[in-house]
């Protein structure tokens, strides 16, 4: 009998699934995928979990029950090698699975160092529970660490190896931390906290090779002609969008599956979602977006439209990130930002930074304050925020209190 079938047990094929039930869908219901275990969170591996004990247990999305009690099918170590779209049939190591609805939620994966030594002993990435637990064992032997690339996965690890009391080194090529992703305000904060720590960064500088002994990695050498010593390297240099192969199958991909604002693909019966999808945004512009909230609002999104009901609105797009015993949290779009305007005191260690085009809120980030992060996804959310002008006068007594005073 066809039905729903999710291709990927991340959030978001998770999400899609228990939607549907949640939105009164009785039929069908199957989530493939191709690791062995049940569908586990991503965001503690980087942090509290790499520095714990705990198995996989411990970061399990939902358990094994909860897919029984919904009756929602869960197809481990099942993979996926082509999509028949006339037939409406999937095939899969598993056999052939037919489907009235197919949605693809095949996330990312990491980008690869394309150097020598990259795959010397000691060299690692950080996306599965597998190589979580892989960089886990390592870090129980390590006396000196390197990361490449200084974005929220590289900082996140750095932050949890320097609570460990070994040392570690960041080594971006920007000038900065988050170079992509934040303001030059809130990574110089964030960049004191990690010295603070006891990371060491290395910024304006590439890996040229990476050496080794008895086929370990034993030192970074960088284009500026310094080196990094490391028994241990995490690379963290971005990712890059799943799910090329659907090509094959006559759906277009570029920089992800190809799909419209409701987020189906050229064929109707098919959407994609999460990281994996490259998507028509409030602009007309298209995107991809790599966190969890925009998976989730993908996938409340496509199950409304599969169950047939109410789609809800997009959500203002929105992540946050535990770095330094810091937590910033960010709404909005960064890549929209003309101007920059911090509101409270960095002194406090809680603040937000504003980010403005044409004189209009499009993006914030806050520094230890989810009460502003909240305010500024609604403000975002109800196109309800005061213009640049407005704001900037009164700006050092804080987004709340300045807010206030406006009413």
């Amino acid at each position: 009998m066809s039905g729903v079938l999710i291709v990927g047990g991340g959030h978001g094929g998770v999400d899609v699934a228990f939607a549907l039930r949640e939105r009164g869908y009785s039929g069908p219901v199957t989530v493939l995928d191709k690791s062995g275990f049940v569908p586990y969170e991503r965001p503690p591996m980087s942090k509290s979990w790499i520095n714990g004990a705990g198995g996989p247990t411990e970061l399990a999305l939902r358990g094994h029950d909860a897919f029984v009690d919904a009756n929602i099918e869960l197809m481990l170590g099942c993979e996926v090698s082509g999509i028949d779209r006339d037939r409406k049939v999937v095939e899969t190591s598993n056999g052939s699975l037919e489907y009235s609805a197919l949605v693809l939620a095949l996330g990312s994966s990491p980008r690869k160092l394309q150097l020598s030594g990259a795959s010397l002993g000691g060299m690692h990435h950080l996306h599965t529970l597998e190589q979580a637990s892989a960089l886990r064992d390592d870090l129980a032997s390590a006396t000196s660490v390197g990361i490449i690339g200084a974005g929220f996965i590289g900082l996140e690890i750095a932050s949890s190896v320097a609570k460990r009391g070994i040392p570690v080194t960041v080594v971006e090529t920007a000038g900065r931390p988050m170079p992509r992703t934040a303001s030059e305000f809130t990574s110089a904060y964030m960049r004191a906290r990690h010295e603070d720590a006891g990371t060491e960064f290395r910024f304006n500088a590439s890996v040229q090779e990476i050496v080794g002994q008895s086929g370990r990695v034993s030192r970074v050498n960088l284009s500026d002609g310094a080196y990094v010593d490391a028994d241990l390297v995490v690379m963290g240099i971005g990712a890059v969008a799943n799910g090329g192969w659907v090509r094959d199958f006559g759906l277009d991909f570029d920089n992800g599956i190809v799909v419209d604002s409701t987020l189906r693909t050229k064929d109707p019966d098919i959407f994609a979602i999460g990281d994996c999808a490259r998507f028509m945004d409030d602009e007309g512009g298209a995107t991809r977006l790599e966190s969890i909230g925009n998976a989730a609002d993908h996938a409340r999104r496509v199950a409304a439209t599969i169950a047939g009901t109410t789609v809800p609105l997009p959500d203002v797009p929105w992540f946050w990130t535990l770095q330094a015993g810091v937590r910033l949290q960010m709404a909005g779009r960064v890549d929209r930002v003309e101007e920059w305007l911090p509101t409270g005191s960095v002194e406090s260690n809680s603040f937000s930074v504003l980010g403005w085009r044409s004189g209009k809120l499009v993006y914030g980030e806050s520094i230890n304050s989810p009460s502003d992060h909240v305010a500024i996804k609604k403000l975002l959310a109800e196109n309800a925020a005061p213009t640049l002008a407005v704001l900037r006068p009164i700006a050092e007594m804080g987004l709340k209190a300045a807010i206030k005073s406006l009413a």
